[in-house]
Order: structure tokens, then C-alpha cells, then sequence
């Protein structure tokens, strides 16, 4: 089991804010012997199908050239003026596969860990002191666990190539020899079919080289970014917050809430109690309300205040414990009240009502 800097054990598969971080410093899941099989493959064959055309373009302008060797006059401008045309042929064949290849190697990148910015690859965790530091830069090419199995993995893969490349041409040592006494073009053809074979064994090969190094790779990939306990709890910690915050934080929300509402007590139009229990404070307003509002409600101590608000402000307080509890439990606050109370509460505010007029 893999173990961090203080030797605390990493047993914990990596979150996905991890994850995250790890691809936005640039570190991901990616094979470099899949860049080179796509290459290798996709880019010989591109060299074979392009290679005539090539080759064919080549002939003809080295037949303008000699062709036309005795009016040539070399001098200061005139080479100048051959060497742009010689750069301008040679770009002209090259560029074309060089494009292509640069595709395939861009295609095969992007299969792997697609397209995104490493925002941070070059904004944090930078030594400057390590990074200009000869000497620690040796000791991590030629001296680290990285590196011996990075050379331990090339000469494997030499082993399996040299092996095939070895099959290939022990196969043909009969007929390689017997060009020797064929024509020219002939051993053209001979070298470019042998080509052919060694890059289609080759590559079919470097494709199971591939296939394995990139399932080793997101293997190890997922092992380094493992976690230990305390950083899954920290981290859970920081995602969802503090539990001591957060109980603190809902409690002064609670306590902001609970202030607004008993605010509304003085407003009310009646309070409708258990009577110690519950207490439902309503308001009516027949112009801007379409049936009476619960501005206030609470239990024990709220229910409390609530009455003595009330008692402070003038307003009616009416004992109805059935009314007050079907009030608390099934209406929020700024909330109407639904039909089936409207009966109930009208009664309640027409005594109300009658009880002020008989004051006034």
C-alpha cells in the first residue's frame, strides 16, 4: 500500500476535487508508447501512400536540374535565387507528411486525456532553487525509482522490436541476398515491400506495448493520487464546511429569523394560542391579501414571546388550542392559510373585529 512524505498510509481512492486538481496541474492518465504506435503505424503507412508522389516530384526536378546543367550560371545572386527554389521544393514534399504526422500525434494526445488547459502547471509548486539546481535534475533523470524502471521498460521494448525485426529479415536473408544480382528497380521494390512488413509487424506489436502501458499508466495514475484518511476528512471538511461554522452559522440565521418574525407580532391582528404550548400570530389585510396570513408562529419559548408581545401591542389573543395546533403544523410563516381553515379563522377574526369595535 502506498504511503505519503510522513509514511501515514494511503488506502482512500482519490476524490474528485483530487481529481481535478491533479488535470489542472497537468498531471493525467497518458501513454507515450500509444503517441508512438499511432505513429509509427498510421504515420509509416501516410510515408508509403505519399512516398511515390514524393519520390516522383524529386526525380523530375533533379531532371530540370541536370537537364539544364550547362546553362546555369552560378553566381552570388543566382545561388541565392537556387537555394530559396531548393528550400521551397523540398517544403513543398515534406510539409505534407510532416503536417499529417503532426495530426496523428495531436489525435492521439487528445484520445487520451483530451482537450484542457493546465491552469496551474505552471503557477504552483514551483522550486525555483530545485529547478536551476544541476544536481537535482541529475540525480531525478539517472538516479530515481522513475527513471530505472523507465530504462528498464525501453530495453524490454527493444528486446520485443529487435526480436521482430530480427524475424522479419531472417525470413528474407535468401532473397536479400539474391539482389545483389538484380536490376535496380527491383531492389527498389524489394526494400520498399520489406519496409512495409516491418513497419506492420512493428506496429501491430507497439499497439500491444501500447494497449498494456496505458492500462499501467491510469493504474499507477489512480495509486499516486490515493489518499490517506485524514486527508479525505480534511477535504470533506473544506467541501461541506466546518460543522462547528456551519452549527454557529445556522443558529445566528435562526436567530435573525426568529427576530424578524416576532417583529411582525406587533402588526398582527390576532393571536391564536394552545394556550402555554403554541402560539399562531395572523394577519389580514382586505386590500392586499387574499385570505389572513401566519406572520409569526412558535413553540414553548417562542409561543412565550409571542404573548407577550401581543399583550405589549394590543393585540387580541384568542385561546383555541385545536385551531392553534392544525394552525402550527400545517402553515408556514408568510404563508395563507388554506380553505378549509377559512371558516374557523373567520369567526375568530369576526370576534375579533367585534371585540374592537365594541373598545373604540
Amino acid at each position: 500500500m502506498a504511503e505519503n512524505k510522513d509514511g501515514q498510509e494511503k488506502s482512500e481512492p482519490a476524490s474528485a476535487k483530487r481529481m481535478l486538481e491533479a488535470r489542472q496541474r497537468g498531471q493525467v492518465s497518458k501513454s507515450q508508447d500509444v503517441t508512438t504506435a499511432a505513429v509509427l503505424l498510421f504515420g509509416g503507412f501516410a510515408v508509403f501512400v505519399l512516398g511515390a508522389p514524393m519520390m516522383s516530384s524529386f526525380r523530375n526536378f533533379m531532371g530540370y536540374i541536370l537537364s539544364n546543367s550547362s546553362s546555369i550560371v552560378l553566381n552570388f545572386e543566382n545561388i541565392i535565387f537556387y537555394f530559396q527554389s531548393f528550400v521551397a521544393f523540398l517544403a513543398t514534399i515534406q510539409l505534407p507528411i510532416i503536417g499529417l504526422i503532426f495530426v496523428i500525434i495531436l489525435s492521439a494526445e487528445i484520445s487520451q486525456v483530451g482537450v484542457k488547459i493546465a491552469t496551474k502547471k505552471f503557477t504552483e509548486g514551483l522550486n525555483f532553487k530545485q529547478i536551476f539546481n544541476p544536481f537535482s535534475g541529475l540525480k531525478k533523470v539517472f538516479f530515481s525509482s522513475k527513471s530505472i524502471f523507465e530504462l528498464i521498460k525501453n530495453i524490454f521494448k527493444i528486446l520485443i522490436l529487435g526480436t521482430v525485426v530480427y524475424w522479419v529479415l531472417s525470413d528474407k536473408w535468401e532473397e536479400t541476398i539474391g539482389m545483389l544480382e538484380r536490376p535496380f528497380v527491383d531492389i527498389g521494390v524489394f526494400m520498399v515491400d520489406l519496409s512495409m512488413e516491418l513497419v506492420l509487424k512493428m506496429g501491430l506489436v507497439y499497439i500491444v506495448i501500447a494497449v498494456s502501458d496505458a492500462v499501467f499508466q491510469k493504474w499507477k495514475f489512480k495509486k499516486d493520487l490515493m489518499m490517506t484518511k485524514p486527508e479525505v476528512k480534511e477535504e470533506t471538511k473544506q467541501a461541506e464546511g466546518d460543522p462547528k461554522i456551519k452549527a454557529r452559522l445556522r443558529q445566528i440565521m435562526r436567530q435573525r429569523i426568529r427576530k424578524l418574525m416576532l417583529s411582525n407580532v406587533a402588526q398582527a391582528d390576532v393571536v391564536i394560542t394552545n394556550p402555554t404550548h403554541f402560539a399562531v400570530a395572523l394577519e389580514y389585510k382586505t386590500d392586499k391579501m387574499s385570505a389572513p396570513v401566519v406572520t409569526a408562529k412558535g413553540a414553548d419559548f417562542i409561543a412565550l414571546k409571542i404573548r407577550e408581545l401581543a399583550e405589549d401591542n394590543d393585540v387580541t389573543i384568542i385561546e383555541d388550542p385545536p385551531l392553534a395546533r392544525t394552525l402550527y403544523f400545517s402553515v408556514d410563516i408568510y404563508q395563507e392559510i388554506p380553505e378549509n381553515l377559512f371558516k374557523a379563522i373567520a369567526q375568530v377574526l369576526a370576534y375579533v373585529y367585534q371585540m374592537k369595535n365594541k373598545a373604540s
